[in-house]
């Protein structure tokens, strides 16, 4: 708890610094051609949005069923939602750096590089004064990394501050970006899933 104060308060980098390497996987990647037609659709999306073979996605595909709708759920909470991309992955990256998710941090710094977002602004997440984030962008974030930590336990300014910015759709879609992001960090860390060798870089 008393390190969950100083992350909201921005005495924290969010265990950014402190992530470590994944032990072996629990679970064998798969390569594309042993992916069923189904997993193989699904991976060629993954591939098209981060330019690498996913090894979460192909990791769940060991699982066609359940595994297949959860990864169906997660495209899904990416495509219905009405919130800028910019934002959706802001939200992500604050909940993945809460979590100390090093295979998530990565895809989220990745896609945010590729929007043009600076190394400041990713960094801004976690220094709730910066001027690096709008209003809206700093209500979210914070609103995410307070819901990742204790979601029973929401400072009362922060809730000020993310019903004055946003309504109430946005509040949902918001909540639902961040906890789902929540979800995939818990399910690759308990996998061991490996990080792609091309984004190790990022999160060195």
């Amino acid at each position: 708890m008393e390190r969950h104060a100083h992350l909201m308060a921005g005495d924290d980098d969010g265990g950014t610094t402190t992530m470590s390497t994944m032990a072996d996987p629990i679970v064998p990647i798969p390569s594309f051609e042993e992916l069923s037609p189904a997993f193989q659709a699904r991976a060629r999306r993954g591939k098209e949005r981060l330019g690498v073979n996913v090894n979460s996605l192909h990791a769940f595909a060991h699982s066609e069923e359940l595994g297949g709708a959860t990864r169906d759920y997660f495209e899904s909470v990416a495509k219905l939602t009405e919130l800028p991309n910019e934002l959706r992955l802001l939200i992500r990256l604050a909940v993945a750096t809460a979590n100390q998710c090093r295979y998530c941090t990565a895809h989220q710094r990745h896609q945010l590089a590729g929007l043009g977002v600076s190394e400041e602004k990713m960094a801004a997440i976690w220094k709730p004064d910066t001027d690096e984030l709008s209003p809206r962008e700093r209500a979210a974030v914070r609103f995410a990394q307070a819901i990742t930590l204790d979601a029973s336990g929401v400072p009362a300014d922060v809730y000020a501050d993310f019903i004055r910015e946003f309504t109430p759709q946005e509040r949902i879609e918001v909540a639902i970006v961040a906890t789902s992001m929540g979800m995939l960090n818990k399910l690759n860390d308990a996998l061991r899933v490996p990080l792609e060798s091309e984004f190790e870089a990022l999160v060195a």
